[in-house]
């Protein structure tokens, strides 16, 4: 008899064990990288993030990069955010809220650092399809289905953007200075119960707004509408640690002034990363390392004014039902 409940015991302490590890493996990989997202487990979240770039090159229009020999730029970004389910665990609202310390030392001008906000962001997301979170079973089709999250967002120009600068090294710069929609989905499928892909696409319609130049005069300026892509490999080591390999990249079209086309103003931007989070207190307070960088290589990338390298420090609490 005594044989007997310990086995029993033992056998509801695995299921138990293993729900959990199901629910953290769910809870890690369908929590979008995003800042202010509410992962797949909780209610809502609230989120800071301190993240630190520095950089080391640059690559013009035709894609050829070059090192920024004799000039420095540093920036640190503190990022609020937070998010919270609208009555139902399939959908939720988020936003986060940017402040920026921007350094700049470029050759041949004075050296300028500025305080100021980034561009706010504020958007929509919906659960439209399930994963069972068991791996992939080629004998069972359900398990073929992944997560499925459609989403819409809206940034907005509350940066000051480039036509308002007011030093030579632009170091005042903090946003695009143009409202934008945008609109995508992100997939991730879990290919075991501890490993899963994440694929994220995006597309933005970035709308036009009236610049002044220098001489007084105006123009209407159009900037590129921007696709954003990203590919993450996710593993969940327990319930408390998970680690995270990604590539984003980044594409706009040309800028337009008055309705004319600015010749090469099209932008490309592709940057490798990694992270790891940890539960302080799972699943209530996880910390978050991440670090991403642009290959100092040419005919990677295009317009990209600073290639850096980033790390970032993230401090979350989640709210459980």
């Amino acid at each position: 008899m005594q044989r007997q409940l310990a086995s029993t015991a033992l056998g509801a302490a695995l299921f138990a064990l293993a729900g959990a590890v199901r629910a953290q493996a769910c809870c890690t990989a369908t929590g979008s990288s995003e800042l202010g997202v509410v992962g797949r487990c909780h209610f809502a979240v609230l989120a800071s993030q301190l993240s630190y770039d520095r950089g080391f090159g640059s690559v013009d229009a035709r894609g050829k990069y070059q090192s920024l020999d004799g000039s420095r730029v540093d920036d640190a970004v503190l990022t609020l955010a937070g998010g919270v389910r609208l009555g139902t665990p399939a959908l939720q609202a988020h936003a986060a809220v940017p402040l920026r310390l921007q350094h700049r030392e470029l050759r041949g001008l004075p050296a300028a650092t500025r305080l100021g906000p980034g561009d706010a962001s504020l958007g929509l997301r919906a659960m439209v399809v399930e994963d069972l979170v068991a791996g992939l079973d080629l004998s069972e089709p359900r398990t073929l289905l992944p997560f499925i999250e459609l989403f819409v967002a809206g940034r907005f120009p509350t940066g000051r953007d480039a036509s308002d600068s007011d030093t030579p090294t632009q170091a005042d710069v903090t946003g695009e200075g143009a409202w934008s929609l945008l609109g995508g989905a992100q997939i991730t499928k879990f290919v075991t119960l501890h490993q899963a892909v994440v694929a994220t696409g995006s597309y933005a319609r970035r709308f036009p707004h009236d610049v002044t130049g220098a001489n007084g005069q105006t123009r209407r300026y159009a900037p590129g509408d921007e696709v954003d892509a990203k590919l993450a490999y996710v593993n969940v080591f327990d319930l408390f640690w998970s680690a995270t390999l990604f590539s984003t990249a980044r594409f706009t079209a040309r800028a337009a002034n008055d309705g004319v086309a600015v010749p090469d103003s099209d932008t490309r931007r592709v940057r490798f990363g990694g992270g790891v989070s940890h539960y302080l207190s799972y699943p209530y307070w996880q910390l978050t390392f991440s670090a991403s960088f642009d290959p100092p290589v040419d005919d990677f990338a295009k317009n990209v004014p600073f290639a850096s390298v980033t790390a970032g420090l993230t401090v979350q609490r989640n709210f459980t039902y």
